[in-house]
């Protein structure tokens, strides 16, 4: 090794001297010239020998020599005479050729250095060749390091005047023209095939791998526009080739071999390690390797794996294997639209699971029983809630439940009635009126059965499910009438009340609950009415000898109920009178209107063997009554006593004697016995007795109120022949004029957050509000209407 050094000396010396005599400098300054390049050749041999030989030590002698050679280049380029001779002759001076020639000389130095070090990858391993390039490009990295310390001048001016390459660049293209682009294509296929072996699952060095890669990027580092050119071109573009064709194999064999689970197992973990391949040893952690393994790992046979029998999506669903769900959805949102399948398969699968109860429901006999429907209904949502919240937290798939829900919650529910004639028809019924009942059920007996958080959640599950409803209003109406019959005869706990309404409030806005809050109001109102009126009737000395209680209801809050007319018995009329004398003395405007229907009476009773407290309906207390002065009462004497209709006192008559609690007895029986008729006789059964002292008299119920539906239906009808055209006029009002299609479209717009208008029936309001002369038709454009001020 010294016999090499000392002839590249003497071969160096001679290359010196004969280039300097070219330089035209004057003998002095080319005699300094060569002995500084002299002193450089010698320091330059001092960095080989060190770093060649392995060993891991400062090349110069305490550390601090390689500022004589930095000194000595220093003293060269800015020599006064040298100095003097550049502003004395327009031409280049001395210093800028000794300059030049130093740069050339750094440049040729590491030249010759890497040509007599070329290397090839013939007659190794991938292992031995790998290893010889990167102690090469580490070795030639320290001598770029200590040569640009000793030419260090030559960057702060040369370079930069000169618009040369820095040194270290400099450095760079000798290594990329003399070693790089010779090794390139072989270095690549190394790298290859150990990054195989490490996906094979053998152990490599990555740091090794690291400065490899490494390498193909330093080789672009001297170009100003794309320093990742050289590396792109020479290295990522192939390897990502490489990798596509890697993974389309191994997708191939998976897709022939495993379940869609295990699939998704094995794609993940692969996922994972080339994120970690490249955060180890890739130079940039690009997202095209991450989109190749992507695209022929998932893209390629993702519907092939949602569909696959027994592991696919639908599978998953069916079976709740909620950690492969979270999995499916941690895999494939990460490829573009790779969501919008699985949405489909889930909206298709959970409107197939709601169709099923629909199904399950309807066709019967009987009555649709709305508590267990709901109930359905209600575990069937929070299940998927909870894979929305935990599993497949993503907007596509909120649409896809919403619109599931949407799909099957606004089916008609059938059954047919017992008994009915031949080609009579099912009765319909729909979930607004079911879902309204079963809130009218948990108003009346959850506060006795649940804690109150857990009829919170409830509470806020029906919520949910009413969101889904299309026709809110017709909800709105029958939980109106439910809400009505609970704050007149029973007891309800305010603040559930409100609570159910304030949720349905934040989901629909205030329109939507003002009367049922206005309800709620009244109430409250009649209590402190109430207090007033047992004041004024204190005032004036009055007692009727029983307690007698009125509820004041606005009209426009409250549902329209049927009025009867009643002959009151002889002791409730003086107390009628005097709540009609009181209450009109405070209003002069209102008129009141008396629903006895809805009112309830509590009776004491006594019998040959007890006495009982007896709470009834107003309609039986005043059947009961009749007994205090008669022993017995025919059917039809009750009717024309009481002026009823013929239904209401049959109600009365068969609860008091058929029912529960048989207070009456049928002594005689014109027809049937288990029937009720105007010619049957009744009296009081004295012998009645029972454990309890106090008795709620219950009345007499269909299990569905088909007729009360059908008015409630027809009610919301006609409020919403109102709402179309308000919102008709509304919109003619501010737009002036409108297209017929234009005009459909904004009406159906406005309107669907409370129900779905039918387009036959906004075309009928705009012909009936044409015919009011709220709206024309334009003289010229048929389908073109004016709003008429």
């Amino acid at each position: 090794l010294k016999l090499q050094f000392l002839y590249l000396i003497g071969a160096a010396r001679a290359m010196v001297l004969a280039g300097i005599a070219e330089l035209g400098l004057t003998p002095q300054d080319a005699a300094d010239l060569a002995d500084v390049c002299g002193h450089l050749r010698r320091a330059f041999d001092r960095v080989l020998e060190v770093v060649c030989s392995g060993k891991n030590q400062n090349p110069f002698i305490g550390g601090s020599q390689w500022m004589t050679e930095y000194a000595k280049v220093y003293d060269l380029c800015t020599n006064s005479n040298c100095g003097q001779a550049d502003s004395k002759d327009g031409k280049d001076g001395d210093t800028s050729r000794i300059q030049e020639y130093l740069y050339e000389f750094y440049r040729s130095m590491l030249t010759q250095y890497l040509v007599d070090k070329k290397i090839t990858a013939a007659g190794k391993t991938s292992d031995q060749f790998l290893n010889e390039v990167v102690t090469l490009w580490r070795h030639h990295k320290v001598i770029l390091h200590w040569q640009g310390r000793m030419f260090s001048y030559l960057d702060r001016f040369y370079t930069m005047q000169k618009n040369k390459d820095d040194l270290h660049t400099c450095g760079l293209r000798c290594f990329f023209s003399e070693i790089y682009s010779h090794i390139k294509v072989d270095l690549r296929k190394a790298l290859f095939e150990h990054i195989q072996r490490e996906r094979d699952g053998r152990q490599q060095d990555r740091m090794l791998l690291r400065e490899a890669i490494q390498l193909f990027a330093d080789m672009g580092k001297g170009d100003e526009k794309e320093s990742l050119a050289v590396y792109s071109t020479d290295f990522e573009k192939p390897f990502l080739d490489f990798t596509g064709e890697y993974y389309e194999r191994e997708a191939m064999m998976w897709i022939a071999e495993d379940s869609a689970t295990e699939y998704m197992k094995k794609a993940e973990r692969r996922l994972e390690e080339e994120h970690q391949r490249a955060e180890s040893y890739l130079v940039r952690n690009t997202k095209e390797l991450t989109q190749v393994v992507e695209e022929k790992l998932l893209s390629a046979h993702q519907r092939k794996l949602l569909e696959m029998e027994n592991s696919g999506f639908i599978a998953l669903l069916r079976d709740q294997r909620l950690d492969d769900i979270s999995r499916c959805h941690r895999l494939f949102k990460r490829i573009p639209k790779g969501l919008e399948p699985i949405a489909q398969l889930m909206y298709e699968f959970a409107t197939n699971e709601g169709k099923q109860i629909v199904s399950k429901h309807s066709n019967t006999a009987d009555p649709v029983c709305f508590k267990a429907y709901t109930n359905d209904l209600l575990e069937l949502h929070a299940k998927y809630r909870s894979i929305l919240k935990n599993q497949l937290d993503n907007p596509v798939f909120e649409k896809a439940v919403k619109d599931a829900f949407e799909a099957f919650v606004n089916q008609s529910l059938h059954y047919t009635i017992p008994n009915a004639a031949a080609g009579t028809a099912p009765v319909k019924m729909c979930s607004a009126e079911l879902i309204a009942n079963y809130c009218d059920m948990l108003m009346k007996n959850a506060t006795e059965k649940m804690a109150d958080n857990e009829l919170e959640e409830v509470l806020e599950q029906v919520v949910a499910v009413f969101g889904y409803i299309n026709d809110k209003d017709l909800f709105q109406e029958f939980y109106r009438k439910h809400l009505s019959k609970r704050l007149l005869m029973t007891k309800v706990n305010d603040e559930t009340e409100r609570s159910l309404i304030s949720k349905l409030k934040l989901r629909q806005g205030a329109p939507f609950t003002s009367r049922l809050e206005g309800m709620l109001q009244d109430k409250n109102l009649s209590t402190d009415l109430q207090s007033k009126f047992k004041a004024w009737l204190a005032e004036r000395d009055t007692s009727f000898g029983f307690e007698y209680t009125v509820q004041v209801l606005t009209t426009v809050s409250w549902p329209a109920f049927q009025i009867h007319t009643l002959n009151e018995p002889p002791i409730c009329e003086t107390a009628v009178e005097k709540f009609k004398e009181f209450y009109g003395q405070r209003t002069q405007s209102r008129k009141l209107c008396w629903v006895h229907s809805l009112g309830t009476v509590t009776i004491e009773a006594l019998f040959k063997k007890q006495k009982f407290q007896l709470q009834m309906t107003t309609f039986q207390a005043c059947v009961l009554l009749l007994f205090n002065s008669r022993e017995e009462v025919v059917g039809e004497e009750v009717l024309k006593e009481l002026g009823l209709p013929w239904e209401e006192v049959k109600k009365a008559l068969q609860s008091l004697a058929m029912g529960k609690y048989k207070i009456l007895l049928k002594t005689h029986s014109a027809k049937n016995q288990k029937a009720i008729d105007e010619k049957d006789k009744f009296a009081v059964n004295v012998d009645f007795t029972d454990k309890s002292r106090k008795l709620k008299i219950p009345t007499v119920i269909a299990k569905v109120n088909l007729k009360s539906s059908q008015q409630v239906q027809a009610t919301v009808e006609e409020d919403r022949r109102h709402a179309i055209e308000a919102c008709i006029v509304r919109i003619m009002k501010k737009r002036k004029q409108m297209e017929h299609s234009a005009l459909i479209t904004e009406t159906i717009s406005q309107l669907h957050n409370h129900f779905q208008p039918d387009p036959r029936h906004i075309k009928k309001r705009i012909e009936d509000l044409i015919a009011r002369e709220y709206i024309a038709r334009d003289d010229d454009k048929h389908n073109l209407y004016r709003y008429m001020a």
